[in-house]
């Protein structure tokens, strides 16, 4: 799905001529000429019984980005041949598809709407349409539903951010609660909010999921996190799912959960840990659109409730299945439902109409990616069917119905029919007899899934009323009692009664996942409100390691102890869940940070509760307290501090004691400076107290320990990269000296970091640059990021330098040409599989292993390398122009401090106090008054001339170790 700067997005590679197209794992470029539209639908292989039907292709409609149909059955397709230009030229359409006989043809068509920009989601209803067309959602009068405009298009929202177009809203859907949901990607950046609304007000939005509700005009970010998701939808229980692209896959969608981002960081810096991925594993291509339960009736029944979603660079619709796990799932492959050989299938969204088959969106394409503009094609879409004999074409007119009888379609097993009665339902309102209609499948069907939807039909008419809910939750079904919650709290004013049953049931309900959609509900209240539902889920010990509910209890407890620490410090001394405990201790510190006067109480508190503690809570508390003071070099004592220490010291877990004196340290006691100083020079130490003395020394940029750092760069050992590291805090003409002495001796790891410290400092890179002209240094070992950081100072000399020795930074589009055409030129096919691998490993080691992990190996500034890199041109264009495409969260960010140390880094996370970077050596977090200066690079963390300081062997190397699918 997208060429990010970074190598970690690199998610394509060519497949060789000689592969099987339906079975070559590496092959998004279709080398094959293009089908005509029968010929492809007649080439894709689903599973038996199944068939495939052309519905409409090019010319009648091309770049389908966006599709939905409409109550009457109507096809509304929304093209985009403006991709990836935005806002573009207003050339494109909206394009309705009737079949007006019911034979399945669709012949009749029409453009609603023509002169588009360009746009990326598209929704009907409520007497109108929905277009996402950035920087605007849009919605476009239809009153009477005839496909003809009844107005201009109205702008509803605004401030949809476009800078990578394939990550803008996108992928519309009606929610079962009422509300229009869609998707988000990472590297878009956007605050939407009405028009003319201040920025204050805004909501800042990226990787998630978001909503709208048609009627109240309400925004919201639902949950956010992951990286470019393209798709939703919820399985027959009202649990929703979404794919991801580049990261793991699979997601559980939660309201108000922070996941796992690709890059950047949370809005809320108080988020400390997100939720992890339900995957069951990885394709062989990370790049995904669609999304689709099937719940269509039509299919057999082992189909229903599958989760089907396209794999763009191998032409396939995906299959996963769900098991339970705790509150939460895990995902479970199943067999693809289909695959094309014809390469320039690039399936986009799947959806089931109402006969039961399911419509499949075709981009239609020689290139799954964009930034391969020099091949791509905008003539051609298509939109396919899939069917099976039980699939019969049929007329509809839901808008027709009567209310009660849009009641009955509740009861459907084709689960369109009760999506779309339920939309109309809403858009009617209200009325009694509608109402006991639905109140009497609510509270008498047997099927839970059928008083679900009787339930969500009532709320979203705002006709749930309070008896009817009391009942709800009492049900006998968890999914019933859970959303019933969901629908009470949904804008965070239950009753009193309401809030009442709440901590009954977050006190005694035996279901985790009615439990996790209380944590989502507390999220919403008023904070007085939240304690007492908080300490009945913090309260179940069953729940310390479910996959959701830890974090989800912590994301609605966090405002609550911000805003009353002391109160926060009672729930951490009620609750034995391990990540409470670090997360309010590391929060209650972290508000007293912001504001002393408001803390103080909540710290002496905290310190007292320490004493009461077992070993475990207080290394886990000490941690979050630790982790909270980072870019601090000393802190106000607590009240009690000094018998909490000493009871501390006494305990005989020697990692409480180290943790108590790095907190000593910060509180200003002189005696735990000097223990902390005597750990570091002891040989007979253990090795990680002597590793956490080092950090806490160095956080205090302690001048007497530079000394026993300098020795210990010196003496081989586990030690000795922690002390290189160390020594970059320091200002100290001995240490370049050091260092380049050691050099020889150095492993390719201790190298790396050996120049990264040196780079830290003008003074030290000339010492640096005196070593590599002397060859006490090899010219070799002048890599891409080492060269990046010495151009970083803005010397004069230091550039002239470089220029000579290394070669240009910033290369012209010719320059850059030339250099992909000389590398061609040795990289042939035959010549990287006669490489050699070791070596490459540590080619990469040396050259790509901070930033990135492969195999299990490397850092972590970049997302992880799957291997399989096997497109040579592919990898060369975006090494050598890792800059063409770059997200806001991949881009460089110099900082100097005020006592003239450069770090470079990419930021990871801010807030008012703190900013914290991930640097080729590690995480630094810095303190917003050590800083003297700040500087945004337009640049990718990920240099120009990667591959400069390499042999024409160790290319070859390096790019037959990426092409590997494992650790060789």
């Amino acid at each position: 799905m997208k060429a990010q700067a970074a190598l970690a997005l690199l998610i394509a590679a060519l497949a060789s001529a000689k592969s099987d197209p339906t079975r070559d794992p590496a092959r998004p470029l279709a080398a094959n000429e293009a089908f005509a539209p029968k010929v492809t639908a007649s080439r894709m292989v689903v599973p038996d019984g199944f068939r495939i039907e052309v519905i409409t292709s090019e010319p009648d409609i091309v770049q389908p980005i966006a599709y939905t149909l409409d109550d009457r059955g109507r096809l509304w397709v929304l093209e985009n041949t403006n991709y990836p230009n935005c806002p573009g030229e207003a050339k494109d359409r909206i394009v309705v598809l009737e079949d007006a006989d019911g034979n399945g043809s669709f012949e009749k068509r029409s453009v609603f709407l023509d002169k588009v920009t360009f746009s990326s989601g598209l929704a009907v209803g409520f007497g109108g349409v929905w277009l996402g067309s950035p920087p605007n959602l849009l919605f476009i009068p239809d009153k009477d539903g005839d496909a003809h405009l009844d107005g201009p298009p109205e702008v509803v929202l605004n401030g949809w951010g476009a800078e990578d177009t394939h990550e803008t809203l996108n992928n519309f859907t009606w929610g079962p609660d009422g509300w229009l949901y869609g998707t988000h990607g990472i590297f878009t950046n956007s605050r939407v909010g009405p028009p003319g609304s201040p920025d204050a007000t805004r909501i800042a939005l990226n990787a998630g999921v978001w909503r709208y509700h048609p009627i109240r005009k309400v925004f919201e970010r639902w949950c956010e996190g992951v990286s470019n998701q393209w798709g939703l939808d919820w399985n027959d229980h009202g649990e929703a799912f979404f794919a991801a692209c580049v990261v793991p896959h699979m997601w559980h969608a939660i309201e108000g959960a922070h996941y796992t981002r690709q890059a950047g960081s949370h809005f809320n810096p108080h988020v400390y840990e997100d939720i992890k991925t339900i995957a069951w594993g990885r394709y062989e291509k990370a790049g995904y659109c669609g999304a689709m339960i099937y719940l269509g009736g039509a299919f057999p029944s082992e189909w229903r409730d599958s989760f089907l979603f396209n794999d763009v660079h191998m032409n396939k619709l995906r299959c996963e299945t769900f098991t339970r796990d705790g509150s939460g799932y895990r995902s479970v492959r199943k067999t693809d439902f289909l695959t094309s050989p014809d390469a320039w299938f690039r399936g986009l969204s799947p959806q089931y109409g109402p006969d039961g088959g399911v419509f499949l969106s075709d981009w239609y394409d020689k290139v799954p990616c964009h930034q391969q503009r020099a091949f791509t094609d905008r003539s051609n879409g298509r939109i396919y069917k899939i069917v099976n004999d039980q699939v019969k074409p049929r007329t509809v007119n839901l808008a027709k119905a009567s209310n009660l009888e849009l009641v009955r379609m509740q009861l459907d097993p084709n689960d369109w029919h009760v999506r779309h009665a339920r939309r109309l339902l809403q858009e009617r309102g209200a009325d009694p007899e509608t109402t006991a209609a639905l109140e009497k499948i609510l509270l008498g069907n047997p099927d839970d899934t059928r008083q679900l939807r009787a339930l969500w039909a009532l709320h979203s008419q705002g006709a749930l009323s309070e008896a009817t809910s009391m009942k709800a939750l009492g049900a006998s079904s968890e999914f019933v009692r859970g959303w019933t919650v969901t629908c009470l709290s949904e804008q965070g004013k239950p009753s009193n009664a309401a809030l009442v049953r709440f901590l009954e049931l977050a006190k005694r309900d035996p279901s985790p996942s009615v439990r996790l959609r209380l944590a989502s509900a507390v999220q919403k209240l008023p904070i007085g409100d939240r304690w007492p539902i908080l300490s009945a889920l913090a309260a179940h010990d069953e729940d310390i390691n479910d996959h959701n509910l830890p974090l989800m209890i912590w994301y609605a407890a966090e405002a609550a102890v911000a805003v009353d620490p002391v109160r926060g410090v009672e729930l951490f001394k009620s609750t034995r869940q391990p990540r409470l405990h670090e997360f309010i201790a590391r929060r209650i510190l972290a508000a007293s940070l912001a504001d002393e006067s408001k803390s103080t109480a909540a710290m002496g508190a905290l310190s007292l509760a320490l004493v009461e503690a077992n070993p475990p809570t207080r290394i886990l508390a000490m941690r979050g307290m630790l982790t909270a003071s980072k870019g601090r070099t000393s802190l106000p004592e607590p009240d009690g501090w000094s018998a909490t220490y000493s009871k501390l010291m006494t305990d005989s877990n020697p990692e409480v004691q180290q943790r108590a004196q790095a907190l000593a340290l910060l509180f200003g006691s002189s005696s735990a400076l000097d223990q902390i100083r005597s750990t570091l020079k002891d040989h007979s130490a253990p090795e990680g107290s002597r590793r956490k003395a080092m950090e806490a020394l160095v956080a205090r940029r302690d001048l007497t320990s530079l000394e026993p750092i300098l020795e210990l760069s010196h003496q081989p050992g586990p030690l000795r990269i922690d002390a290189i590291r160390a020594l970059a805090s320091f200002d100290d003409s001995r240490i370049p000296v050091r260092l380049i002495a050691a050099y020889p001796v150095l492993s390719n790891v201790e190298k790396s970091a050996a120049l990264t410290t040196m780079v830290a400092r003008p003074s030290s890179i000339e010492a640096l640059i005196t070593a590599f002209d002397s060859k006490a240094i090899p010219l070799k070992d002048l890599t891409a990021p080492i060269a990046r950081m010495i151009q970083g100072v803005h010397r004069g000399d230091f550039d002239r330098w470089l220029a000579k020795n290394f070669g240009s930074l910033n290369p012209s589009d010719a320059d850059r040409r030339a250099d992909i055409e000389r590398y061609r030129k040795f990289l042939g096919t035959d010549s990287i599989l006669s490489a050699d691998v070791k070596n490459g490993r540590a080619v990469f080691q040396r050259t790509c292993s901070a930033c990135h992990t492969i195999f299990a190996e490397g850092g972590h500034i970049g997302p992880e390398l799957p291997g399989n890199f096997t497109d040579t041109d592919y990898l060369l264009q975006n090494i050598i122009d890792p800059n063409a495409v770059i997200g806001r969260d991949y881009q460089q960010t110099f900082i100097t401090t005020k006592d003239g140390k450069l770090i470079a880094g990419v930021v990871t996370a801010e807030d008012d106090r703190t900013v914290t970077l991930k640097t080729l050596a590690a995480t630094v977090t810095l303190s917003k008054d050590s800083i003297s200066k700040r500087e945004l690079s337009s640049q990718s963390m990920m240099p120009v001339g990667l591959l400069n300081a390499l042999e024409e062997p160790e290319v070859r190397d390096l790019f037959l170790y990426l092409r590997q699918s494992k650790a060789p």
